[in-house]
């Protein structure tokens, strides 16, 4: 008899099932390795976990093919000390890369002509990774219930949520934190999706004014004839339709109030606020009693303050009573060092809040990342690295550039292609020269991807096959050619 079929013998009793009907058993994972370390039983089931073949795993010493990431191999412990261990949970990455999460229980087998020797490990275990998965989606719901639930302020950031430690963000943020110490208004002008209202949220939760209400609106989300009674209130009577109602700077009494996109208010209005800010009193839309106001102006506007200006956008006497402090967002084209710093807290933040585990991001999606230029700065960064996050599976660890939306690969490798090109050129100055090159460089590529098919070359150089084959005799190009 084989020590294999001795051990599942002694380990399951003399009325035990034949050693290939153990081998495959899929709804229980049965791990038997000898004395020594090696793999001398694998069931089916242990495939289906692992992603392997049993012919690839038998026989292999376990130190040489698994990686444990949580907890020691349990094998090896029982080994070493001849001592059961029951219920424990491991988690590994086998050699197909899997990472695998178990609970486990390991027996001793011990030698029958020396009950002190151990002569194998047999380890029985069940794959819990869909058990964390469905936990982490409960964590991913409740972490989802508590971030609608606004403080009661109505704010949710504060300074400790901006990520970035390039040297334009730390000053951006050490000016937001001293004029959040004043009362003066506070103009933030930044692109969209540069986090505009997190430093308008920031600076209140920083300002005395903290414990009062937080009031935000975008100025281009309400129609323009609403705008106004949405901001003072109405008085009733004052139009058809119109009832007493509160308007904004009424209920941000005391605290802040944040207008978003103020160049998109017309200019009529703008010059009452102008006025509100001068005298700090307000009349409600159709009415006469003059209303005091003490609250604090926070604004922002997604394109520079005297561009908007100059396009009459803004007025320029509004601009100078709103930016008595005024901070300038910069794009996160020009500050990709913090992409280093805002990655790995999404896929804390996000990952966690979906159920994911993705620790680490790979080389190359990382230089995808360094390489796109980010025109919805960081909203934009935002929604990438969530789409990695779905789309990766549950026991993935690594966000890899194939995780990445399909655009930004295709951003990178043009202009992988267009660098390439423009290298090969730049050193010539001659027009001619320089196109030449590039026409032999595109040629080539185009060649060599297509195992130099004239036909299917042509097509995708978007020229006939008459011309392509001149333009390779024109340029000396063979079939052994990889560069210029």
């Amino acid at each position: 008899m084989k020590v294999k079929e001795k051990i599942i013998l002694e380990a399951f009793g003399e009325n035990s099932f034949p050693i290939q009907d153990v081998e495959r058993i899929e709804d229980v994972c049965i791990h038997v390795v000898n004395a020594n370390g090696k793999i001398i039983c694998y069931s089916r089931g242990c495939e289906i976990i692992e992603n392997m073949n049993h012919e690839d795993v038998i026989g292999k010493n376990m130190s040489d093919i698994y990686d444990y990431l949580e907890n020691e191999s349990m094998e090896s412990l029982v080994l070493k000390t001849g001592k059961k261990v029951q219920d424990v949970h491991v988690k590994y990455t086998s050699p197909s890369g899997k990472v695998a999460d178990v609970i486990s229980s390991t027996y001793p087998i011990f030698s029958k002509n020396n009950p002190k020797i151990v002569e194998a490990a047999i380890c029985i275990y069940r794959d819990i990774s869909d058990y964390i998965h469905m936990a982490n989606t409960i964590n991913k719901l409740q972490n989802d219930l508590k971030s609608q639930q606004l403080k009661n302020n109505g704010t949710q950031f504060t300074f400790k949520d901006i990520i970035g430690t390039s040297a334009t963000m730390t000053e951006c943020i050490q000016h937001a934190e001293i004029a959040a110490q004043t009362t003066a208004p506070i103009l933030i002008a930044g692109p969209t999706g540069t986090g505009k209202e997190v430093f308008a949220q920031s600076i209140h939760n920083a300002s005395p004014q903290a414990n009062k209400l937080f009031v935000a609106i975008n100025c281009s989300a309400i129609p323009e004839n609403l705008l106004e009674s949405t901001l003072f209130g109405t008085v009733k009577g004052s139009f058809t339709g119109a009832i007493d109602s509160v308007g904004l700077l009424e209920t941000a009494e005391g605290g802040t109030i944040f207008l978003d996109e103020i160049n998109s208010m017309n200019l009529g209005l703008q010059s009452k606020l102008l006025r509100v800010l001068e005298t700090g009193k307000y009349r409600k839309v159709g009415g006469h009693k003059e209303i005091t106001s003490n609250i604090r102006l926070l604004s922002a506007l997604n394109q520079d303050p005297l561009k908007a200006i100059e396009d009459k956008r803004l007025r320029s006497d509004l601009y100078y009573r709103l930016a008595v402090f005024s901070i300038h967002l910069p794009p996160l084209k020009d500050r990709k060092q913090d992409i280093l710093d805002l990655v790995p807290s999404f896929l804390s933040t996000e990952g966690s809040a979906m159920g994911k585990q993705l620790f680490k991001i790979s080389d190359e999606a990382q230089e995808i990342l360094l390489n796109h230029d980010w025109p919805g700065n960081i909203r934009e960064l935002k929604h990438a690295i969530t789409h990695a996050i779905y789309i990766a599976q549950h026991y993935d660890t690594i966000l890899t550039a194939d995780l990445l939306p399909a655009y930004l690969r295709k951003n990178s490798s043009d202009k992988k292609i267009y660098e390439k090109y423009l290298s090969a050129s730049i050193d010539d100055k001659n027009l001619k020269n320089t196109l030449n090159k590039i026409e032999k460089q595109m040629i080539i590529d185009v060649l060599q991807a297509n195992d130099h098919n004239i036909s299917k070359s042509s097509r995708d150089l978007g020229i006939s096959r008459q011309n392509l084959q001149y333009k390779i005799r024109l340029h000396g190009i063979k079939d052994s050619d990889n560069d210029l």
